[in-house]
């Protein structure tokens, strides 16, 4: 009678093992279906770009799908938001860097062969193109042939990029400046200043008694 009691005890708690892993498995399909796809999506999307590498600190939001090349490469900062079809590339020898606060609107493009590094609480509008690399364009030679050049891109903190606005390897924006919309931005950007047009070119400054004496519009 014994060793029947003992074999009814040992098969309870196979069974009772067997429901418990079964449960384990099943909790997270459960749980991930129990909540709306509005949930479940932006998590499902920030897990396979942690799963490719991507380098992003809390609360990063998605508003959609967003491509990234080399994600090792970039790094995004606490509540950066990333709109719908965002591209994020980057060469394996380059740095990406978003900042804290910072959005980037959608179906904008940012490339970086050398270093692009945006600073924090920046609002890049929808459409907009940021690279610090370029094309050789010298005649004897296809350009598409021609190797390509880089040049760092540095955007300061509280910068402002209106919708479908350029910009260009090379140039620095200062704290705090705005870039109207549609800009192609060539030269550097003092703090403060708004830029517009193509090439853009100052506006005026947001604090009107600001001079920069130091600053020559070229």
């Amino acid at each position: 009678m014994d060793k029947i009691r003992q074999g009814k005890e040992g098969r309870g708690v196979i069974s009772k093992l067997r429901k418990s892993l079964l449960m384990s498995f099943l909790r997270p399909i459960v749980k991930f279906f129990r909540y709306p796809l509005s949930h479940t999506l932006p998590f499902m999307r920030r897990l396979r770009l942690r799963i490719k590498g991507l380098n992003f600190a809390r609360r990063l939001k998605l508003e959609g799908p967003v491509e990234v090349t080399w994600p090792e490469r970039i790094r995004l900062g606490s509540d950066v938001t990333l709109g719908k079809g965002i591209y994020l590339g980057a060469w394996p020898q380059a740095e990406l860097v978003v900042g804290d606060n910072s959005y980037i609107g959608r179906w904008s493009i940012i490339l970086a062969n050398q270093s692009v590094v945006i600073g924090n609480d920046c609002l890049v509008a929808p459409g907009c193109h940021i690279t610090d690399v370029n094309h050789g364009i010298e005649p004897g030679e296809l350009i598409r042939k021609q190797p390509l050049s880089s040049k760092p891109v540095l955007i300061g903190n509280d910068v402002w990029i209106g919708a479908g606005s350029s910009i260009l390897p090379g140039v620095t924006i200062g704290d705090g400046a705005v870039i109207g919309a549609r800009s192609v931005v060539t030269h550097d950007v003092p703090d403060g200043a708004i830029f517009v047009g193509s090439p853009a070119k100052l506006l005026r400054y947001r604090n009107r008694n600001t001079k920069d004496e130091s600053f020559k519009q070229t």
